[in-house]
């Protein structure tokens, strides 16, 4: 008269998961419980079985899980199929409402958050800010939406809204170098070069820099801010160092093309605006650069 409890375990394609874990276990008040192994086809079978509640486990790592329950009479044979949920499903299984509510309000934020960054990736600011803006609206607290905020801002030249940006970001994380980077980048575009130098020793200072930094973004901050106060020699410097820290910084060569044009290094110059302009065609200084190799190269 005892029972017996069989199946097969398949994954959440509806294959087979062989080598899956099983546990049979009673919950009548007698501790008693049975492990198992699927077979290659994930099949599984334990007989010898008293009637009464079970619980039905099965699960393997890297797959799924799934419990189930079942209340087995005298001699019964009951087949229980068992579809394995991801993960991330399991985990959803367990959550209270408040907690899933909370789980689907990040997932919608992290989805809005990289849409937003393959709008930029594409040139559309508009949608990109907009889209950041909405996980915003759902996520609070999200320092990486509003730090990308402030980089678009500032692509787009409103420079006020890139400052809110960046501040609301440093409200959150105070010890982000990345955003104080992006306030001088803003206050150096806005001409207040104190502002600028303070934000971007505070961006070397939390980056870990020393005896010039060695963020390629920090470095050529301070380059800006030497060449707004007239100390070309030591903008050049910074200018040179950010491309020996990121080769492929653009406006590095747009501004060491300004440093040998200032020094009367007119072929250096011509050579430095040729491969800003080869990085960055579409460049904020593509105009200037160009006119300006029109009128030195010979």
């Amino acid at each position: 008269m005892s029972a017996r409890i069989y199946g097969v375990v398949t994954d959440s394609d509806g294959e087979p998961v062989p080598d899956a874990g099983v546990v049979v276990e009673f919950q009548g008040g007698v501790a008693r419980k049975f492990e198992l192994t699927t077979n290659d086809e994930g099949e599984f079978i334990q007989m010898g079985l008293a009637r009464g509640p079970y619980s039905v486990s099965a699960g393997k790592e890297g797959v799924g899980a799934l419990t189930g329950t079942v209340t087995l009479l005298a001699g019964q044979s009951f087949e229980m199929n068992m579809e394995l949920l991801s993960p991330d499903e399991v985990v959803r299984e367990s959550l209270s409402e408040e907690q899933l509510a909370e789980l689907e309000a990040a997932e919608a934020t992290t989805d809005a958050f990289n849409r937003g960054l393959a709008a930029a990736r594409r040139g559309d600011l508009d949608e990109a800010v907009t889209l950041l803006n909405s996980a915003i609206e759902t996520v609070p607290e999200c320092a990486e939406c509003r730090r990308n905020l402030g980089i678009l801002y500032t692509q787009m030249e409103d420079y006020a809204q890139a400052e809110t940006a960046f501040k609301a970001a440093l409200a959150l994380q105070p010890d982000n170098a990345a955003s104080y980077e992006g306030l001088a980048e803003v206050y150096n575009a806005q001409r207040r070069f104190a502002d600028a130098a303070e934000a971007s020793a505070e961006a070397i200072r939390l980056s870990g820099a020393v005896a010039g930094g060695n963020s390629a973004t920090a470095v050529f901050d301070q380059g800006l801010i030497f060449w707004n106060l007239g100390n070309l020699d030591d903008a050049r410097q910074q200018f040179e160092r950010t491309l020996a820290l990121d080769p492929e910084h653009g406006e590095a060569h747009y501004w060491l093309g300004m440093a040998n044009l200032n020094a009367g290094q007119v072929a250096e110059a011509a050579a430095e605006f040729t491969l800003y302009l080869d990085r960055e065609p579409d460049g904020r200084f593509a105009e200037q650069a160009g006119s300006i190799l029109a009128q030195i190269q010979p």
